[in-house]
């Protein structure tokens, strides 16, 4: 198993390092599971000297906990400027994600939705959605997971410490480019809050060092992928609630 993840790693580290797609993980570096895919992810991030500056999260169709690390050096506060050519995938999501204000570290019983919920602003935040693939689409998923789920950055928007007099399940999502509106409609998470997909992290998250306080989780998008381009800005909005904007530069 260890060679398998080194293998893997060393691939993914000189893909970012010298901005050319992978065509494919050879079978001797697939992960052959989830656990592989997050180990891959780790190493990946300690290989490259960064920092986990929180999570990604989704449940697989057999319901298990799939994460994505975000990487400390792509994280952006809004108004953010990113070039283009460090993530030309360019997808973009409108979200809402949770900053922990302390620790959350292991323990032996389940943290509760209110004890999470109680620890955590919540964020208004655009995704960027990349890929170290030369294709998104003809990549399984175990090895798009290995990839940090597919993250490329993170901006981080308004923070409301007062988000639980909200109902977050149906928010007036908004996403523009250039000033023209692309996605708007009421709500669209598809957990309802989105709250509720950080819970099982936060809880597979205790064998493993726990939650520490500043780090986020995000779980996943209102508004869907969109595709930008080269020059784009970015905004997006939850009416009443919060914005965040990313302007993707092409030089």
């Amino acid at each position: 198993m260890l060679h398998r993840i080194e293998e893997a790693v060393g691939i993914f580290v000189a893909a970012r390092r010298s901005a050319t797609p992978i065509d494919a993980l050879p079978d001797s570096a697939k992960p052959v599971d989830f656990a592989q895919a997050h180990a891959i992810q780790d190493a990946t991030a300690a290989a490259l000297g960064d920092g986990i500056a929180g999570w990604k999260v989704s449940i697989s169709p057999q319901g298990e906990v799939m994460r994505g690390v975000i990487l400390r050096s792509r994280m952006f506060d809004s108004p953010a400027a990113m070039p283009a050519r460090l993530v030309p995938m360019l997808g973009v999501e409108l979200e809402i994600a949770f900053r922990f204000d302390r620790d959350l570290p292991p323990r032996n019983a389940d943290y509760t939705e209110a004890e999470v919920a109680n620890a955590a602003t919540a964020l208004v935040g655009i995704e960027v959605v990349d890929t170290r693939f030369r294709s998104y689409d003809d990549t399984p998923l175990l090895d798009r997971t290995a990839d940090c789920m597919s993250n490329g950055g993170y901006v981080v928007g308004t923070s409301r410490s007062d988000w639980r007099n909200f109902d977050l399940a149906v928010l007036e999502a908004t996403l523009s480019v250039n000033g023209a509106v692309v996605v708007s409609q009421r709500g669209g998470h598809a957990a309802g809050n989105p709250i509720r997909p950080a819970i099982p992290l936060v809880n597979a998250l205790r064998a493993a060092g726990g939650v520490h306080a500043g780090q986020i989780i995000t779980t996943g998008t209102y508004t869907g992928c969109y595709r930008a381009s080269p020059g784009d800005r970015v905004s997006g909005s939850f009416a009443g609630f919060g914005e965040v904007e990313i302007h993707f530069q092409e030089a």
